[in-house]
């Protein structure tokens, strides 16, 4: 169905019950979107106020087309990171077309996505392996979390190759901010206490990011902060315009790898939390009571669409890819929603902040931006899942392993497989499903 709003849209706007539950789920999101965004808006090397256009039309337009009710789109650091490594590949490292190169990536993306959905090609991602999945997104995961240790330190952006030079190490850690580093780890631990032990209080734990950014904006403004802060904040909405494709300079073949695999990388993390949260069963209350769950069937073709245009509408807004979101669907989810609504419900406190509140932003430490990405990938580093596979098959979990090692290993070596075209993390997960490809018989016979 090509308009599955029409599906709920109607009932939202005429039941008072059901408007209440999506506004409320809406805000919630939109309280730990905004600042998500942004720290993931700096993952993928562009200025945070691109990870705030993100978090728009692509929010709304997923959930209108999409077949998951509770599926929140926008920014995700799995994407972010494929993001920035594919953008300083295609520039050559060249910063000022950065902005410009994510645009034309997320039209490129929205593009074969919506090409999949209507070529009926959505059981593809069923035969995609789960174990070189794991290892790939546990690796990432981690670089991820490396990657943002610049920021908790106070210390200019540094690649994983600068930290294995003892010298170069060595000179950084004598320029290490002190009040970054002790803002970081109160924000984690605030953000740990409420999210895994005041469980409790579902708002307080949904809304440990929301807490952690403000309490970090009270303290730089009421002390003398000298670690870096995220600064002015251009307000207003984006331009509506499609991307300028004549400023493409880049490998072609390049582009279309990073295509691909921002594709499925993004989309399989999307797919998956929109069937978990279909056949989730809804939470009781004190007496027992089921509370509010109103599940849609999930349709992957049907959610390639959403997830398509919501691409192309990020593109044509000026921002990066988008993909579902884990986390924020979950909480999306958890607090009530019934509709697709929550997410136009969003989309509307965020413009909302873009116009009038991006000045309360300007001592928004950068410490605790990296702080929360950290926070957010720290549960896809997956080891222990790794080893269990391990040893319930030895050739599922050897795969799991090498593609988990590789992904780690290519980034460093910067190997030139061809002019224009050196291996990235990009390559670890090629090299996994080289693997699977090889040893499929194998796997079949384990299963």
């Amino acid at each position: 169905m090509l308009f599955n709003f029409s599906t709920w849209l109607p009932e939202v706007l005429t039941d008072k019950l059901y408007l209440s539950r999506d506004v409320i789920a809406g805000i919630t999101i939109a309280m730990i979107i905004i600042p998500q965004s942004m720290a993931y808006a700096s993952l993928a090397s562009v200025p945070p106020v691109y990870g705030l256009y993100a978090s728009l039309l692509p929010v709304a337009i997923a959930a209108l087309f999409g077949s998951s009710r509770y599926l929140a789109t926008g920014p995700v650091a799995m994407v972010c990171l494929l993001t920035s490594v594919a953008i300083s590949s295609l520039t050559d490292g060249d910063t000022s077309l950065y902005v410009a190169y994510a645009v034309i990536l997320a039209l490129s993306v929205g593009l074969f996505q919506v090409l999949l959905s209507l070529s009926k090609a959505g059981k593809i991602f069923d035969k995609i392996p789960e174990h070189v999945l794991l290892g790939f997104t546990s690796a990432a995961a981690l670089i991820i979390a490396l990657s943002q240790f610049s920021k908790i330190f106070g210390l200019p952006k540094v690649s994983i190759s600068s930290l294995l030079d003892y010298q170069n190490l060595l000179s950084l850690c004598q320029h290490i901010n002190a009040q970054s580093l002790i803002l970081s780890v109160s924000m984690l631990l605030l953000m740990y206490l409420l999210k895994y032990k005041y469980t409790k209080h579902m708002t307080l734990s949904n809304l440990s990011v929301f807490f952690a950014v403000v309490l970090s904006i009270m303290f730089v403004s009421t002390f003398s902060y000298t670690g870096p802060i995220v600064g002015q904040i251009p307000a207003g909405l984006p331009d509506i315009k499609l991307p300028n494709l004549d400023i493409f300079n880049g490998s072609l073949p390049m582009l279309l790898i990073h295509t691909v695999i921002i594709t499925f990388v993004g989309f399989m993390e999307a797919i998956a939390i929109a069937k978990q949260l279909y056949i989730k069963k809804p939470p009781k209350d004190d007496k027992g009571v089921e509370l509010y769950k109103d599940p849609t069937p999930i349709d992957t073709n049907q959610e390639l669409l959403g997830q398509g245009l919501g691409n192309i509408s990020s593109s044509i807004s000026g921002s990066f890819p988008v993909s579902g979101s884990f986390s924020r669907s979950a909480v999306n989810e958890a607090s009530g929603a019934y509709s697709g609504f929550a997410s136009i419900v969003t989309m509307i406190i965020v413009s909302l902040t873009l116009l009038y509140a991006t000045p309360l932003l300007f001592n928004l430490p950068k410490a605790t931006l990296g702080i929360i990405v950290i926070f957010a990938v720290l549960p896809l580093i997956k080891i222990k899942e790794m080893k269990k596979l391990y040893n319930e098959s030895e050739n599922l979990g050897a795969i799991a392993w090498a593609t988990f090692f590789s992904t780690l290993i290519f980034p460093i070596w910067s190997l030139e497989l061809y002019e224009g075209v050196t291996t990235h993390i990009w390559t670890g997960i090629i090299f996994g499903f080289l693997i699977h490809i090889i040893f499929a018989r194998d796997y079949q016979h384990t299963d």
